[in-house]
């Protein structure tokens, strides 16, 4: 699914690639060489390939936008033989996502969400395929980054974030962090733990979050976190910047050898 700009739905491959072009200029920085969104489609509504290219492109807001919801009626939009979604990498944070999706023979509704903003509605695909990946270094570089600015209100200096993920099933994660912290010349170690779920539309859950200190200071950080990470427990973290519609996933698989990731296949045809 993607959001289009503008108020109407477009009539021509040239006004589709320019209003999901526009949407996604919202909410993400994108290069400014190279074109990010390619249509064609001599006979619209008909498309012979859709390849969207976020490579090199930043999300710009605090955190990742949620992914839009059509509501009410919707109305048949365009039918795509080929689509391709690519972004190696998108960055956020400083940290680097890998993202693929490949399918053939899509077709795509035309709905509003609540505020009337057109979408792009993913219908049914004969066959795709999904697959984002974060580096290990990546993820370090994003807890390092997220747990400097939470010891900085402590007056804790973080000196290093060990990563190490665990595979718990098809769709689990187990994630600890070991966190070096320092405050004037007392040094300690806060262990967090926690655990990662994905569902069907990409969305990573968190849950058993919780933090232990080895030492005096960290003990004394860890209560101060405890509290702090309660605040993220149930949250969703979407792996794609996009919703998959209507298709549902199949084959769902995490590797964690070398970081983080998650392999996919969708379709047959109006598979839901």
């Amino acid at each position: 699914m993607f959001p289009l700009a503008g108020k109407t739905f477009p009539r021509s491959g040239d006004a589709l690639a320019a209003s999901i072009r526009d949407a996604l200029a919202e909410v993400l920085s994108l290069p400014k060489n190279g074109e990010p969104v390619t249509v064609d489609a001599p006979e619209f509504p008909a498309v012979k390939r859709i390849k969207v290219d976020l490579s090199g492109a930043s999300i710009t807001a605090d955190e990742p936008p949620p992914k839009p919801k059509p509501t009410g009626k919707r109305e048949k939009g365009i039918h795509v033989d080929q689509l391709e979604v690519v972004a190696q990498p998108i960055r956020y944070e400083g940290s680097k996502l890998d993202l693929e999706l490949e399918a053939n023979s899509v077709d795509f509704d035309f709905a509003k969400d609540k505020a009337g903003q057109p979408l792009l509605v993913l219908a049914g695909a004969e066959e795709g395929h999904v697959e984002a990946s974060i580096k290990k270094a990546d993820i370090q570089s994003l807890a390092m980054s997220a747990a400097s600015a939470a010891a900085k209100q402590q007056g804790v200096t973080v000196q290093d974030v060990e990563v190490d993920l665990r595979s718990e099933g098809k769709r689990s994660v187990a994630a600890e962090l070991r966190v070096k912290a320092k405050k004037m010349l007392v040094s300690g170690v806060v262990r967090i733990t926690g655990r990662l779920d994905v569902d069907d539309d990409l969305n990573a859950t968190l849950s058993d979050l919780d933090c232990t200190g080895e030492g005096m200071i960290a003990t004394m950080a860890a209560a101060a976190l405890r509290s702090k990470l309660k605040q993220y427990n149930g949250r969703q973290v979407p792996l794609v910047a996009f919703s998959l519609g209507d298709v549902t996933l199949r084959d769902l698989k995490i590797d964690v050898k070398n970081g983080l990731r998650v392999t996919a296949k969708f379709g047959g045809k109006n598979a839901v």
